[in-house]
Formats: structure tokens, C-alpha cells, sequence
């Protein structure tokens, strides 16, 4: 009966893939359906600590977005990047990368593509190149944001295998800043120089492509949006601080507690400091994001709850031997899992669990949860998509490049070697802070 149940998750999956977004949440819903009604298994537990910690760093967000803070973000990313045009190749990777790890969300960085690809434009840069990097780079970010939702589910089960949080951030941080690092090596080596492409020439000829706008927004800097950044980021920092010296401060607030009543505090602070109307909240489309990822948890997770915690014993038995002798292989997991699902939530709820019933060491988990970040394996994910969209040179139109066949897009190859470089780093420094 094992393999039937398993045939459902990885059809419900599969279906899930297919339908992407909210439909992945829906896809889990029927598949609970399927195996409470049709076959009979007891519910499993709802992964209730995760959406509580992705429902109040959403709202604290939300407020944030509201006050004008994450527009201020990005006009201060902005500014670095126009004022530092030769650099573009380098800063722009890494302020999308600051921005992801900063908001836990890569939808902070659109704002700013078009804005890189004017840049690269400006300095005849072939634009695909720090676009790129810039996309792989918010999308490995992720993986290494202590406020991330594949964080949250993925610290909530090594929390209870007796790791610090002070530990996580010792792994996750640095293996996400190397996959970016690698990623943009091998980005910014990808295609020929602007001014020799006859795909950008032809475009000029005919006048298709605009004059880059380096004209900088100068209106100044409402205080309220500076404001409310500082008291969100004051707020992450206390939580990682309490989280990270639990012990030497001795509170005995679990992480699911901890993050949630910050967040609500910040959250009421900053509307009364930065005068947000309270009834305006709910009209941050952050908000909107915030709550199809709630569902897509909710129903994935939920399933593979359900179906994995009916077959403990036989799982362990089968799979257990396997990866505790090529650990590695947790990491290809991680990794496919992701490409499928197109969310690095979704993942860390769906397999990081699965992962902990097992038995696998939490330094393998940890290890390997940079892995989690496959969204560059098509080139129709939205920060992918959205890139390509803002570009007028041609740099993405290539034969080489135009992914006609699926693969033959630059976000592959650029992404898959950073994070062949960084999960066995990933393993070094995890067998230096949580195995020890």
C-alpha cells in the first residue's frame, strides 16, 4: 500500500507543477482528498508553526510596503547602481542578493531589473549578463534569508534536532552569498560583447532599441519610509540575537512564538510611527504574494505530512540507507523538488519534514538546503521572465540563448554551478557549526 500512497504524493506533485502558483496548493488539497476519503489515512498534522511565521512576517511586510519602506529600498539600490555604472556586473548581483536575504522575498528585486538593464546599456554591457546574474542571485537569496518562508519551515524541524539558530545562519548565509558569487562568475563570461552582436545591431538599425535613461530620482526621501526599514530590519535583528543567545539570555520562547509577536509589534509600531492607515494594510500586494504562498504550504506540506507519516518505518527502511551513505543525494532532492514545484517554500515544507521523520542528521538538512533554489532551470519563472522582458538589446534573442529548446537559456548553467560549488561547502562549514 507504501507505493500507492507515494504514486499519489508524486502525481499530486506532479499536477502541482503543472498548475504553479496557488494551483500547487489546490493540487494538495485534492490530494488530501484522495488519501483521507479514498484511502482512508488520518489527517496528518498541519505544518501550523510555518504559517503562523510566514503569516506574521507578511504582515510586518505589508505594513513595511505600505509606509513606502520597500520602495525606499529599491531607490537606495537604485542609486548605487546608477551612480557605479562600471561595477554593474558585480553590484548588481549583490544588491539583488542584499535585498532577497534582507525581505525574504524575491519580489523586491523587480523593480530594480529594468534599472540594471539601463545601466548595463548605458556602459555597453551586454545586459543579459547582469541580469542574470542578478535573477539566479535573489533566487539562491532565499535560501540564505533568516525570514524566508524555505527558512522557516526548514528551521522549525531542525529546531527540535537541537540546533541554534545562531548555527543556521553560520551554514545557510555564507553557502547562499558562494552560489551567488559562482553564479555570477559564470554569467558575466556568458555571450558575446554588446557591440558585437549582429542581433543588437540589427535592433539599433532600425531603432528599436531606446536611449538609456540614467536620469536618477532625485524627490527626496520620506521620512516615514526610512523609518519604517529601520524598524523592520531592528525588528529581524532582535530576532535573530534572541534566537541566536536563547541560552545566555535565558528566555525559554520557542522560534514560532518569538518571530510572531515581533513581527505583530513592528508591525503596529511602525503603522502608528510611519502614519499608516490600519485599513490600507490589507491593500499591500504583498499581502496578495504573502497569502498564495500560506496555501501552497498549506496544501503540500499537509499531503506529504499525511502520506510520509502513515510509512515512517518502511521509509526509513528503504530510503534511510541510501542517504546516509551518499548524503549528497538529499541535495538532488532538494534541488528537483524545487525545479518542479517552482517554490522554495513549498519545498522546505514539503521535504525538510519528510527529511527530519527520517532520521537524516540536521547537519546533512542544513548542508543541502542551498540546493533548494532550482527556479533557474526554466527561464519562465517571474524574476526569469521579467528580466528578459525589460531587456530592448536582443541579448536574450540569440539561438543560443532564446530557450527554443527549454534549456538553452543563461540562467542554467550559471545557477547549477553555484550550487555544485556551494552545497559540498555547505556540508564543510554545517560539519564545522552543527555536527560539532
Amino acid at each position: 500500500m507504501i507505493y500507492l500512497h507515494l504514486l499519489l504524493l508524486v502525481c499530486t506533485v506532479i499536477l502541482a507543477a503543472r498548475l504553479g502558483g496557488i494551483g500547487v496548493g489546490l493540487a494538495g488539497g485534492v490530494g488530501m482528498a484522495i488519501a483521507v476519503f479514498g484511502f482512508g489515512l488520518e489527517p496528518g498534522k498541519m505544518p501550523i508553526s510555518v504559517l503562523l511565521i510566514i503569516l506574521s512576517v507578511i504582515l510586518a511586510l505589508a505594513v513595511m510596503q505600505r509606509a513606502g519602506g520597500l520602495d525606499y529600498m529599491v531607490k537606495v539600490a537604485e542609486r548605487l547602481l546608477r551612480n557605479n555604472p562600471k561595477y554593474i556586473n558585480i553590484l548588481a548581483p549583490l544588491t539583488t542578493f542584499t535585498l532577497t536575504v534582507l525581505s525574504g522575498t524575491q519580489y523586491t528585486t523587480l523593480s530594480i531589473l529594468n534599472v540594471i538593464q539601463q545601466v548595463a546599456k548605458s556602459t555597453n554591457v551586454r545586459p543579459s549578463q547582469p541580469l542574470t546574474a542578478s535573477v539566479v542571485a535573489c533566487q539562491v537569496a532565499i535560501t540564505a534569508s533568516p525570514i524566508s518562508a524555505a527558512t522557516a519551515a526548514m528551521w522549525v524541524v531542525v529546531e527540535q534536532m537541537g540546533v541554534s539558530f545562531g548555527s543556521v545562519l553560520a551554514v545557510i548565509i555564507p553557502a547562499g552569498f558562494v552560489a551567488a558569487c559562482v553564479a555570477t562568475f559564470v554569467a558575466v563570461r556568458q555571450g558575446e560583447d554588446l557591440l558585437n552582436d549582429p542581433i543588437y545591431k540589427h535592433r539599433l538599425e532600425q531603432g528599436l532599441i531606446e536611449k538609456p535613461d540614467l536620469v536618477q530620482n532625485n524627490t527626496p526621501d520620506a521620512p516615514e519610509a526610512k523609518r519604517s526599514v529601520m524598524i523592520f530590519l531592528a525588528s529581524v535583528i532582535f530576532i535573530v540575537v534572541m534566537l541566536m543567545f536563547k541560552k545566555v539570555i535565558g528566555h525559554g520562547l520557542g522560534s514560532r512564538d518569538l518571530i510572531v509577536i515581533t513581527m505583530f509589534v513592528s508591525a503596529l509600531i511602525t503603522a502608528f510611527a510611519c502614519k499608516v492607515d490600519l485599513k490600507s494594510i490589507k491593500k499591500a500586494s504583498v499581502l496578495a504574494d504573502g497569502a498564495e504562498s500560506l496555501i501552497v504550504i498549506l496544501g503540500i506540506a499537509w499531503l506529504s505530512g499525511t502520506i510520509i507519516g502513515a510509512h515512517i518505518p518502511e521509509i526509513k527502511a528503504q530510503a534511510g540507507i541510501w542517504l546516509e551513505a551518499y548524503p549528497m543525494l538529499l541535495a538532488f532532492i532538494f534541488w528537483l523538488t524545487s525545479a518542479a514545484l517552482f517554490s522554495h517554500g513549498a519545498t522546505s515544507a514539503l521535504l525538510v519534514p519528510i527529511a527530519g521523520s527520517m532520521g537524516i542528521s540536521p547537519e546533512f538538512i542544513v548542508g543541502s538546503f542551498v540546493a533548494m533554489s532550482a527556479m533557474y532551470v526554466t527561464n519562465i519563472y517571474p524574476t526569469s521572465a521579467f528580466a528578459i522582458s525589460t531587456d530592448d538589446t536582443g541579448s536574450y534573442e540569440s539561438k543560443r540563448w532564446n530557450g527554443s529548446k527549454f534549456f538553452n537559456h543563461p540562467f542554467l548553467l550559471p545557477g547549477i554551478s553555484g550550487v555544485i560549488v556551494a552545497v559540498p561547502f555547505g556540508f564543510l562549514l554545517a560539519n564545522i557549526f552543527i555536527a560539532a
